[in-house]
């Protein structure tokens, strides 16, 4: 298994490499032992006749597989990742106050305690006149 930090220099990626024979070992059920396999190879003479050769090859097979993980650090995917965690709180704050406010059997405490009612209408009129400009 090969996992490798691309971050790093390439001596630090040192792989482990296993083997094993592929073949069956037993030789009672073995017509003949190795890799070997027939194909043909068809051509066409110098008077258009078709033909073929058939071949049979045997000897040494290798198949190198390599499984493993790589990663390397890229500061764009970090940002969308980012940028998708922080929208996604404030998706589940919305959510929240939504089933809180108007889904709870307590929803009517929530709401008091969520907002501030101002019940001074005087105190309400002094503020807005404050801000417009006087004439």
């Amino acid at each position: 298994r090969r996992s490798s930090d691309l971050d790093r220099k390439a001596a630090h990626c040192v792989p482990k490499y296993t083997f094993r024979r592929l073949d069956n070992r037993e030789s009672d059920h073995n017509v003949s032992p190795g890799y070997n396999f027939r194909f043909a190879k068809y051509y066409k003479d110098a008077d258009g006749k078709e033909s073929r050769t058939l071949m049979k090859a045997y000897g040494i097979r290798f198949d190198v597989l390599v499984f493993g993980t790589a990663g390397k650090f890229d500061i764009i995917p970090t940002m969308i990742n980012i940028g998708s965690g922080v929208a996604l709180l404030g998706v589940a704050t919305v959510l929240c106050d939504i089933i809180v406010l108007y889904f709870m059997k307590k929803k009517n405490y929530y709401r008091e305690k969520k907002y501030k009612y101002v019940d001074d209408y005087e105190l309400y009129c002094r503020s807005w006149e404050s801000l417009m400009p006087s004439s």
